[in-house]
């Protein structure tokens, strides 16, 4: 039994190890904490009962996942004290209380413009909820697995990228020569959901290119997987990668999958705010009035 066991735990880190891209196996390269944590604990535990071989083997996996993945040691840009323009972001879980209390979380913070994932079915009561931002667009429906952006001025609201019958839309609103790019992606628990979710980051990139740009989002992705670190290579992530957002904000028993990247020439940076009642922790973005290098890793 301890053989069978250990052999299914490392192997369950191979997947994490070597950043399948292949769904659903592609979910295991997110648990990588989890991983680690799990490979350690039957390292300790092979200590104990004298089973020094695969001790060795489980302290040389975690090595190895230790080395491979930057992100946990990585750190984000320098806080934003006075910015020009605050977004406050949440996947809201198409509930209404949650709503009313992101409301209050966006007031404190004086921000600018509110985005909602899975936004809730009566959009009446979303808008009285939301009265400081009468501003509204992007996909206001919940079925349209969007992104909708409530602003308190007038946005340039431009045309999403031209994507594939089935792909969820991503919503993008312009102001003061910023670009905010707001989507949801799938989970990518079949290779169609993986690919959706690879063309609809590929289309933020291309989109971004247009001008300083914020992309955020729902990734249902962290920022060790394939998918996130290709959006790290074009974009500079500004969300801690070590504070859960989803599920519970306790290391390792939460996973960061709500994100925020900007471009090079945008000064920005981004931190989780307190739980308002959905599965997911809301993200605070500021961005500064200048211009310049933004220093994310």
């Amino acid at each position: 039994m301890f053989w069978i066991t250990g052999a299914i735990i490392l192997l369950a880190a191979l997947p994490a190890l070597l950043n399948v891209r292949m769904a659903p196996l592609e979910l295991l390269a997110n648990l990588r904490p989890q991983v680690i944590v799990l490979v350690i604990a039957f390292g300790l535990a092979a200590v104990t009962v004298g089973r020094y071989v695969p001790a060795v083997v489980a302290a040389l996996v975690v090595a190895a996942l230790l080395a491979t993945t930057p992100e946990l040691f990585s750190k984000g840009p320098a806080p934003v004290t006075r910015p020009a323009l605050t977004v406050v972001w949440c996947n809201v879980f198409r509930t209404a209380g949650v709503v009313d209390r992101l409301a209050v979380l966006a007031r404190k913070e004086a921000a600018d413009i509110i985005i909602l994932a899975e936004p809730p079915a009566d959009q009446a009561r979303t808008r009285r909820a939301l009265s400081d931002y009468p501003f509204v667009y992007g996909a206001v429906d919940p079925a349209e697995h969007g992104a909708v952006v409530f602003s308190r001025n007038a946005l340039i609201e431009r045309p999403g990228p031209d994507l594939p019958e089935g792909v969820y839309p991503v919503s993008i609103v312009e102001t003061g020569g910023i670009r905010i790019i707001a989507m949801h992606p799938p989970v990518a628990v079949t290779p169609a959901r993986l690919r959706a979710s690879d063309l609809m980051m590929a289309a933020a990139v291309q989109e971004a290119k247009a001008s300083p740009t914020l992309v955020i989002g729902d990734m249902n992705a962290t920022p060790w997987s394939d998918r996130l670190r290709i959006l790290s290579s074009k974009l500079d992530r500004i969300s801690p990668a070590l504070s859960s957002t989803w599920f519970s904000s306790l290391p390792v028993l939460g996973l960061p999958i709500d994100h925020a990247f900007v471009t090079s020439d945008l000064r920005a940076s981004a931190r989780v705010g307190p739980g308002v009642g959905s599965d997911h922790l809301p993200l605070i973005i500021s961005i500064a009035r200048d211009r310049g290098p933004n220093f994310a890793p």
